[in-house]
């Protein structure tokens, strides 16, 4: 019923003082939008957890051509939950998690950059691996197929065949791509180095991909 009353308020003269009406309020008066306000600075903030120590660099994903290495850490000492999300809980309703870090979970870097001696295409090795594997009852001969939009999957077209097949999810990390995004999400620059990471194409150089986010 207050609110009621305070939205039938002249937004023009209070206490003989004149208020400018700011458009963005819609059709609110301005002593609503500021009692909204304060509500909202007042309330307190969502306690937060803490990150525990970055674990040791990964091993790198190749000895040679261009790897991958990462490390993680992990979001610890989270808030005590109320008792509300607990009942829910018990009763296996779905419920988010409350609390969590903000941060960075994971960072990756390039390794073991220098040329392999054999010079293979790393992607034709991944493709050839299955060459003496069952597929659909024969054997074939795998080639790397990258005429799809999901590059970082490993694509092999049958050689002598007119189809191919995902043999793998993603392609080993390190592996190179034609259309990388950075961290942001963006295209690169045309021309831009592009490793798979996780099976997304992203920018090649000391500092590959860097996860960012809530953990919950």
């Amino acid at each position: 019923m207050t609110l009621l009353t305070l939205a039938t308020v002249s937004s023009t003269q209070t206490s003989g003082t004149q208020l400018r009406r700011d458009s963005r309020l819609s059709k609110y008066p301005l002593q609503i939008h500021q009692m909204y306000r304060d509500q909202i600075l007042r309330k307190p903030s969502k306690p937060m957890g803490e990150w525990s120590d970055w674990d040791s660099w990964s091993p790198c994903s190749r000895s040679c051509g261009g790897g991958i290495t990462q490390q993680t850490r992990h979001c610890v000492n989270r808030p005590a939950e109320s008792r509300l999300i607990k009942r829910r809980r018990g009763r296996r309703q779905s419920v988010r998690p409350i609390g969590g870090c903000v941060g960075l979970y994971k960072r990756v870097r390039l390794c073991n950059d220098k040329e392999c001696p054999s010079r293979t295409d790393f992607r034709h090795e991944q493709c050839a691996a299955f060459n003496a594997k069952t597929f659909r009852g024969a054997i074939h001969q795998w080639e790397p197929f990258l005429k799809v939009k999901d590059e970082c999957a490993l694509n092999c077209r049958a050689v002598g065949m007119n189809f191919f097949a995902t043999l793998n999810k993603t392609v080993i990390d390190g592996t190179p791509c034609l259309y990388p995004v950075t961290h942001t999400g963006k295209a690169a620059p045309r021309g831009t180095r592009g490793v798979c990471v996780g099976g997304y194409c992203k920018v090649g150089g000391i500092l590959v991909h860097i996860e960012k986010g809530q953990v919950g």
